[in-house]
């Protein structure tokens, strides 16, 4: 694969794969920012054979982008390589982070590198299956803790369910259906897969857990995997809420649908283009 064309597609990976709140963007100068920018697009627009760069550009420069969470005063900083992925490629950016700070996170990088170098798309590896999973758990454990209140008060702050949507191009792999079926029941989820064309996926179930179910997915090998969102489930009536308590795969998008029209949540596939609504 020309090398030009395989950057892009690893860059596609990360960017289509980011977790909610997770921000993608070029560290460039404006112009040639803008010229990634473009090739990305192009990739993403589905132009068919190798994407070349511009042909007035003869010296396409080093694409390097930054991955940040909101709120974090760390965030990655990656130098896409023509080779192997090295140390050198990979920054730990702040604001006032001491020097012990990142000498730590220097450590975990290196220790990671030395994990995915026999990846096909080791950045994508780096910064799904190891970097960003610390960066969270990081920024979780300096939130502060709320102390319990009455069990009333307890009740109305509770985390409730979460939900999330993934699509793919397609879904077909029987390893692939059969690892997500045995973590929907290790993790309590409930939901489906839409096999086929394109690859649905709906995870339902406790925030923590749906986490690690879409981590689980994202590390796996996907052509344009996309998260579609991971978020707090909205209320429903109880009767809507206890339909489809169960992991099951489905063939047709109209029966995807239909799982999601039965509890009330038909407009979350919808609004990303995927069937038509009833209403």
């Amino acid at each position: 694969m020309h090398q030009l064309d395989h950057q892009l597609r690893e860059l596609q990976l990360i960017r289509c794969s980011l977790m909610p709140g997770e921000l993608f963007s070029f560290t460039l100068p404006a112009e040639d920012a803008a010229i990634w920018s473009s090739l990305l697009d192009a990739l993403d627009s589905g132009v068919d054979g190798e994407i070349e760069p511009p042909a007035n550009d003869t010296s396409l420069c080093t694409a390097t982008f930054s991955i940040k969470l909101p709120g974090s005063p760390v965030w990655f900083e990656v130098q896409v390589p023509e080779g192997p992925i090295r140390r050198s490629d990979v920054f730990i950016r702040g604001e006032n982070v001491s020097r012990d700070r990142q000498e730590h996170w220097q450590s975990i990088i290196s220790q990671s590198i030395a994990e995915v170098q026999d990846s096909e798309f080791p950045i994508y590896e780096l910064l799904s299956l190891h970097l960003l999973p610390r960066l969270h758990e990081r920024n979780d454990s300096l939130r502060p803790s709320t102390s319990p209140g009455p069990p009333s008060e307890t009740h109305t702050h509770h985390p409730g369910k979460f939900h999330a949507f993934l699509t793919s191009h397609h879904l077909v792999s029987a390893t692939k259906r059969k690892l997500m079926k045995g973590w929907s029941s290790e993790l309590h989820i409930t939901g489906f897969a839409k096999v086929g064309y394109p690859g649905l996926i709906y995870a339902e179930g406790d925030k923590e857990n749906v986490e690690e179910f879409v981590r689980n997915v994202k590390a796996m090998n996907w052509l344009a995997l996309r998260v579609r969102f991971v978020e707090r489930v909205e209320p429903v009536c109880s009767q809507a809420a206890n339909i489809g308590n169960e992991w099951v795969e489905v063939q047709k998008i109209s029966e995807a649908l239909e799982l999601m029209r039965k509890k009330g949540r038909e407009s979350c596939i919808t609004k990303h283009g995927i069937g038509n609504s009833s209403k």
